[in-house]
């Protein structure tokens, strides 16, 4: 099972492997390579889901590969200590709130001193506040999917007792794909947001049509490269022939723009 920490590692040869690649286009005319150049496929949004509190792992319904809607429960402890300190608070809350109108009412009798009154009223904010903070803990006893996806790893099972950060699973929305890659440089000169791009993924063995989507605000002076962002939808479905997973890689190829076409001038550039 590769960790998070191994898979950035990973990603991070990937990148200079690609950078290597590029060296002698980046030097050259500017024009794209015929071969295309490396890329990766990335989900537009994932998250690693980590606990948020220590305790026993009662129900993960969720495995690796398996879909879940938004909303949907992923994990899910045992929860009988917060429950109970839950119900102590609101006890508490609401003996300080019987407390506090008695002394309203003594009050308005003048049989009680305003310090007092005072006192019953902070006691009552105290018990909301620590009964506040316990219903939060409650609430933590149920991980849910911020959004619809699948899930790429888990990290534990149930039964297992885990610590607070302790990394659970791993998520990703498959819905659509960013699609980075490292270009020459001299294509800003053309290279605008929107333009098409082709990528073929050798997972698949099939071509896909994607557009630039971002551009990164440095160049790598070095190889002189810069890194590119596109977005690709995944219209197929999860298990179908072509369906795309995050991690997948291939080959792009973006077509210069003819001779004497005219290129787009860049927002807020001076004529």
């Amino acid at each position: 099972m590769r960790r998070p920490a191994e898979r950035r590692l990973t990603a991070r040869w990937v990148w200079l492997a690609a950078f290597a690649g590029l060296s002698g286009v980046a030097r050259g005319q500017g024009a794209p390579a015929p071969e295309g150049v490396r890329a990766q496929l990335v989900a537009v949004r994932h998250a690693v889901i980590a606990s948020e509190l220590a305790g026993k792992i009662s129900a993960l319904p969720v495995r690796e590969g398996q879909r879940f809607r938004q909303g949907e429960i992923l994990v899910s402890y045992d929860c009988t200590l917060y429950r109970a300190r839950l119900d102590r608070a609101t006890q508490a809350e609401l003996a300080a709130r019987k407390k506090s109108e008695v002394a309203e009412q003594l009050d308005k009798l003048g049989s009680i001193s305003r310090a007092d009154v005072d006192q019953a009223r902070a006691a009552v904010a105290v018990a909301q506040a620590e009964s506040g903070v316990e219903r939060a803990m409650v609430r933590r006893c149920t991980l849910v999917a911020p959004f619809a996806g699948r899930v790429g790893e888990t990290f534990v099972r149930a039964a297992e007792h885990v610590a607070e950060g302790k990394e659970l699973l791993s998520i990703h929305d498959d819905s659509a794909f960013e699609v980075q890659t490292i270009v020459p440089s001299r294509w800003l000169a053309w290279l605008r947001p929107g333009y098409p791009m082709k990528i073929s993924v050798e997972e698949t063995g099939l071509t896909y049509t994607a557009a630039v989507a971002r551009i990164a605000g440095s160049v790598d002076a070095v190889s002189q490269s810069v890194k590119v962002i596109g977005r690709l939808a995944n219209d197929r479905p999860a298990g179908s022939a072509g369906a795309l997973l995050p991690g997948m890689s291939g080959i792009v190829r973006i077509e210069a723009p003819a001779a004497g076409a005219s290129v787009p001038a860049r927002a807020g550039a001076r004529p």
